[in-house]
């Protein structure tokens, strides 16, 4: 249980649940810039961390192609993910976290979660807002040259997770 969850109680109808177990997971990665059928005339949203500057993803500075996520470790995330950035001088002191509104493709900076039925992506989104000072304290990887999240430890974080009704 984590240590905000210990001082504090939570109503019986909720559920503290690992962040694992709300959804499905995915990672990025970066197309070859030496191949241009990858990056020329793209129009599918690769977002990386300075995207994540608000709290909806509807496009991104950068794009890629169909070929790129055919044929390299860029995959298609769904609207309606929770995108997390796990890579980035930012996390000393942030972390940025948005809803994907469009299908995108990320870097391998950021991690998505694409909800189960039955969670919001609005609800995890929040969670991971409240608790990004516990998160940044607990799930950071030390001695790296860059700030990052570890993930297996980000995976094993809990959160508390309402009834639908009530994380509307």
């Amino acid at each position: 249980m984590s240590a905000v969850m210990e001082s504090h109680s939570i109503p019986d109808t909720w559920q503290l649940v690992p962040l694992k177990e709300l959804g499905e997971w995915s990672g990025g990665g970066t197309p070859s810039k030496a191949k241009p059928e990858f990056w020329t005339n793209g129009t599918i949203p690769w977002v990386s961390p300075k995207d994540v500057k608000t709290e909806r993803i509807t496009d991104s500075e950068d794009h890629i192609t169909k070929a790129a996520v055919d044929e390299s470790t860029a995959k298609l995330i769904p609207a309606g993910s929770v995108l997390v950035v796990t890579r980035s001088g930012i996390l000393s002191h942030t972390l940025p976290v948005a809803i994907t509104t469009v299908p995108v493709t990320v870097n391998q900076d950021l991690k998505a979660i694409t909800p189960n039925d039955g969670v919001l992506p609005e609800y995890v989104a929040w969670a991971l807002r409240c608790f990004a000072r516990e998160i940044l304290n607990t799930c950071s990887k030390q001695g790296t040259t860059v700030a990052s999240i570890e993930t297996a430890a980000l995976h094993r974080f809990e959160i508390p997770v309402a009834p639908l009704d009530q994380q509307q």
